[in-house]
């Protein structure tokens, strides 16, 4: 059976210069049928090539807080404001509308200065490389969707296979992810990758898990290189219902790329 490739969504100029547009394509989307939703790393790395358009300059960190669902088919704008405008860096606000309800919104910041400096506080777990782990399916975890669009590969930690499932709990996730196409690493494919946070979930609860996200953030530490990133997933913590997931991103020669959190409503068992 051939996979579904999807490409991520696609920005095009909206209104004046500081808008972006797009439609949502199915593949895109997570959810059971005839409620399915937009992807949040979609959305978030979406916001984030429409704040490079806007500014001109690579991303440096980019937050969204979800207020609504935008579904396949939905007409999407993306608009973004400058906050503040540096010398090495400027600052905006951005807001995505669905049709005339706003459904995300955030802030993010773009720039580069030239610094010789260089420092990592938290090196590469020492795991198999990729082609000496197992793929693994999230299909039943996140979405059939998702699993067409990215290749995961367990390093360490657990995918649960069954909804009976029960582990020890207290384990991180660390799974090696690239793109079904091939492409190779960017800003806005990490963000794909750092939202599949909820993966972790069950390796720290002992049990099935999913979550919805409220909000998403990243931040870049390094230029993005190569095809695989090695995703390290950790629920930081769990209470009065809610998630809260940090995780690293790493190339395949440990150098970290970036890193990601969100705070999610916890739900019991997969998405389906």
């Amino acid at each position: 059976m051939t996979e579904r490739r999807a490409p991520l969504l696609s920005l095009r100029a909206g209104a004046g210069d500081v808008g972006c547009a797009a439609s949502i394509p199915e593949p895109l989307c997570v959810g059971p049928p005839g409620r399915q939703f937009l992807f949040g790393g979609i959305a978030l790395a979406a916001a984030i090539e429409a704040l490079e358009r806007r500014t001109g300059l690579p991303a440096i960190f980019a937050s969204l807080q979800f207020l609504a669902q935008a579904r396949p088919g939905n007409r999407l704008r993306f608009d973004t404001e400058l906050a503040a405008d540096g010398r090495s860096t400027r600052q905006c606000r951005v807001t995505g509308w669905r049709g005339e309800t706003m459904f995300v919104q955030g802030h993010g910041a773009c720039g580069r200065r030239d610094d010789p400096a260089l420092h990592q506080g938290a090196p590469m777990p020492v795991v198999p490389a990729p082609e000496q782990c197992p793929e693994r399916s999230v299909a039943r975890l996140l979405s059939s969707n998702l699993n067409a669009l990215l290749e995961f590969r367990l390093a360490a930690g657990a995918f649960p296979d069954r909804a009976d499932w029960t582990g020890q709990g207290g384990v991180d996730l660390l799974c090696w992810v690239r793109a079904r196409d091939g492409a190779p690493l960017d800003r806005r494919r990490l963000a794909v990758i750092g939202d599949c946070a909820a993966l972790a979930l069950a390796g720290a609860l002992g049990r099935p898990a999913s979550g919805s996200s409220l909000d998403n953030m990243i931040r870049f530490t390094a230029e993005p290189k190569g095809k695989w990133t090695l995703a390290q997933m950790r629920v930081e913590g769990v209470g009065a219902g809610i998630a809260h997931v940090a995780t690293r991103l790493f190339s395949e020669e440990g150098t970290l790329l970036a890193l990601a959190g969100q705070s999610m409503l916890l739900r019991n068992g997969g998405t389906g």
